[in-house]
């Protein structure tokens, strides 16, 4: 009686196919994966499309997460114009400041003493107190995705109050510069006291 040789480089990966597949489903449940795809041939093929599957589901489960709009922490507001009258003693302290919003921009980017890449990074500016004025000599830098994921600030208008918590992270050029650790707009321009916006004054 013959006995049909077994063919071990097919059978072999077929079996690492079936076992492979069990083991990813057994530790992550939530992958979609499709039974037919254990009949590829293709080694490689399937091991590609489920690496592409995991990561697909892995940018699924990290979606970001809102800001919210609250500053916490903070018991005393500094007055702008001492943060910016003695910016090497904040150096390394956490600072409170309110103020009114002026607008995005790149003042406190991609400068060598004090790096803050744009690709990463805003700027924005506050006006200087009961001004239509920007306070260019406070440079305030916020991450770009912590911007856009606040529930507030992608909406903020000039004029709007602003509180800020951030960490003083340099005194280059004989100026402030300042990392937001959390922002909240406490107060809309629109909004009137009589007829005039509420501008903040120190």
């Amino acid at each position: 009686m013959k006995f049909k040789r077994l063919e071990s480089h097919n059978i072999f990966p077929k079996l690492f196919i079936a076992s492979f597949a069990f083991l990813s489903l057994a530790s992550n449940p939530t992958l979609s994966l499709e039974i037919n795809t254990l009949k590829d041939k293709n080694t490689n093929n399937y091991i590609s499309n489920y690496i592409a599957e995991k990561k697909v589901s892995k940018k699924k489960a990290q979606k970001a997460k809102t800001i919210k709009n609250i500053v916490e922490g903070c018991k005393k507001n500094i007055e702008l114009a001492d943060l910016v009258a003695n910016p090497e003693f904040w150096v390394g302290k956490e600072v409170c400041i309110q103020g009114n919003f002026s607008s995005f921009s790149a003042l406190a980017l991609d400068y060598p003493p004090a790096l803050r890449e744009r690709k990463n990074y805003i700027s924005l500016t506050l006006l200087r107190p009961k001004t239509s004025i920007p306070l260019g000599e406070l440079k305030i830098a916020m991450k770009i995705k912590e911007a856009q994921n606040h529930e507030v600030l992608p909406k903020i208008s000039k004029g709007d109050v602003v509180e800020i918590k951030g960490k003083a992270f340099s005194a280059a050029l004989g100026e402030p510069w300042v990392d937001v650790i959390q922002i909240k707009v406490i107060k809309d321009a629109n909004s009137k006291d009589g007829d005039e916006l509420n501008f903040l004054g120190n």
